[in-house]
């Protein structure tokens, strides 16, 4: 590997003495490329192999597009191409037995692979938008999609977003927010032990401009029953920091526990048999082509197809369930005497 930087360093330096419009042609491009996001020159002119590579590296140079990305924190099941986001019509009628689907596809789009869920869901609206697709009343979908901001900004703009919210984060063994009852909008919080904040601030970050409140409960702690369960050891009181859509939040996790919701987020399930029917009915896992914007001209072609059929078959139900329900007159027989 070291062999290899070194090597590729005498080469762009001997290039960098040819003419200015050799350094832009595309196998130089991305020879530099490869190059910087795999190691580094020190001080005293070493070539030396980067502890880690950035977000977007180069994993084949026939193919620079397809980039690596994994389904975790932990970096398990992870895969060298591109991510694809369905969207389709929801039946609010279940079907009968035998009878094929209503739902068509509405959207693919087809991200490069370390691009978020959240993301991917803004261009669907985008995409549809731009083909005169009204933006759907209510939208389901699954925890990566769902946030206090996103809830927020559908509720802005008259639509719905149904899908399970993230759980509080983890407080190392102590009481998570969900424990406490927060009234952002107010300054107000309660904790488990029935006590009211003493102090709330509010904090705003200066990269990102998000904004959250941290409460505090000064001088209730110390000989509280709930203690152990409540503070970190050598904490003197309980702090707590929300983001400025916990109310939301807060609401859609409680809503979570509800009938009503598990049997609503059921139009939701029919998304995982549509990615499996993509999947091994039309090849969506393996791209026939390099480059990004011709794998999303194949998965657009994907798309077409599975509609194309799903109509096909629609059509052909309907057709034999129309003939099925004609009535035939009795053909009269001549019975002996």
């Amino acid at each position: 590997m070291s062999q290899a930087g070194l090597d590729a360093w005498e080469i762009l330096n001997w290039i960098s003495g040819l003419p200015s419009k050799t350094g832009s042609i595309e196998e130089v491009r991305i020879l530099r490329r490869v190059f910087e996001e795999n190691f580094e020159v020190s001080a005293e002119g070493a070539v030396e192999k980067r502890r880690a590579q950035p977000t977007g590296a180069v994993h084949n140079p026939h193919n620079p597009d397809a980039q690596w990305s994994c389904k975790s924190t932990i970096k398990i099941n992870g895969w060298v191409g591109h991510k694809v986001q369905v969207a389709e019509t929801v039946e609010s009628d279940p079907r009968k037995a035998g009878e094929p689907t209503k739902g068509v596809l509405t959207s693919i789009i087809t991200q490069y692979a370390p691009e978020s869920d959240k993301a991917g869901m803004a261009a669907i609206l985008k995409e549809q938008e731009r083909l005169g697709i009204e933006k759907p009343e209510t939208m389901y979908a699954d925890t990566d999609y769902v946030s206090g901001p996103s809830i927020a900004k559908a509720d802005a703009e008259g639509r719905e977003l149904m899908g399970p919210a993230p759980g509080s984060p983890n407080c190392g063994g102590v009481y998570t927010a969900e424990a406490f009852t927060v009234d952002v909008e107010r300054r107000h919080a309660i904790c488990p032990a029935g006590k009211s904040s003493t102090q709330c601030a509010r904090i705003k970050e200066a990269k990102t401009g998000k904004s959250s409140y941290r409460f505090e409960w000064c001088g209730y702690c110390r000989s509280c029953a709930l203690k152990l369960k409540c503070i970190h050891k050598g904490d003197r009181h309980r702090m707590l920091r929300v983001s400025e859509h916990h109310t939301i939040l807060q609401a859609r996790r409680q809503l979570m526990n509800t009938e009503e919701f598990k049997k609503d987020m059921r139009h939701r399930n029919g998304i995982e048999g549509t990615q499996s029917e993509l999947v091994r009915g039309y090849g969506l896992r393996r791209a026939r082509y390099r480059g990004h914007r011709k794998v999303r001209l194949q998965n657009y072609l994907i798309g077409a197809a599975c509609n194309i059929k799903r109509w096909c078959r629609r059509v052909t139900w309907e057709a034999k369930q129309a003939i099925g329900g004609i009535e035939t007159a009795a053909t009269p027989q001549a019975v002996p005497a």
